[in-house]
């Protein structure tokens, strides 16, 4: 297995042990935006924090805010990325532990003699998902960013969280 492979399995059982933990909570941005249940939490500039949950409603510390039809289905999208960070942090861990098992397979297999190749195709197979879920990541967070950017402009209130996903924050470069 490669470094960069061996790096990527590491990444991924790490994210999934930090997602699922107890609590059943994804902090995402260093903790900008928490998934929790059925709620995403954001905190902004100045300790501000916002509530926000599946029908588009949003809270600022603790006060309903005044949204319209438009505003309401950008909250929906940025909260439905929010969840599907989770959903396929979950999954690129699980990944990540199909290759953790894989390669240690493979490494038996080339212990006691036998022929690795099948064991090798299958760890780089495994590696394979994980690029594929960490690259859903990466999509998952341009939704997140567009949302953001989008309810900075319309929405006033939300003017103090417009700054937890910069703009390199979704952790997607181009590889080429």
């Amino acid at each position: 297995m490669s470094r960069r492979n061996l790096a990527l399995a590491f990444a991924a059982g790490l994210l999934l042990a930090g997602c699922g933990n107890g609590g059943h909570s994804t902090s995402i941005a260093d903790g900008g935006i928490v998934v929790r249940g059925g709620e995403v939490t954001l905190h902004g500039n100045g300790g501000i924090e916002g509530r926000l949950d599946a029908a588009g409603d949003l809270a600022v510390d603790g006060h309903a805010i005044a949204i319209d039809p438009a505003q309401r289905e950008q909250l929906k999208q940025y909260y439905r990325a929010a969840l599907a960070v989770r959903e396929h942090g979950l999954a690129t861990g699980m990944a990540g532990a199909s290759v953790a098992v894989d390669s240690l397979k493979s490494a038996a297999t080339k212990v006691v003699g036998g022929d690795g190749r099948q064991a090798d195709a299958r760890l780089e197979a495994a590696a394979s998902r994980i690029r594929q879920e960490a690259s859903k990541i990466c999509l998952d967070m341009q939704q997140i960013k567009a949302a953001q950017d989008r309810l900075a402009t319309s929405l006033a209130a939300f003017r103090p969280f417009s700054g937890i996903i910069g703009n390199d924050g979704t952790g997607c470069r181009d590889k080429s």
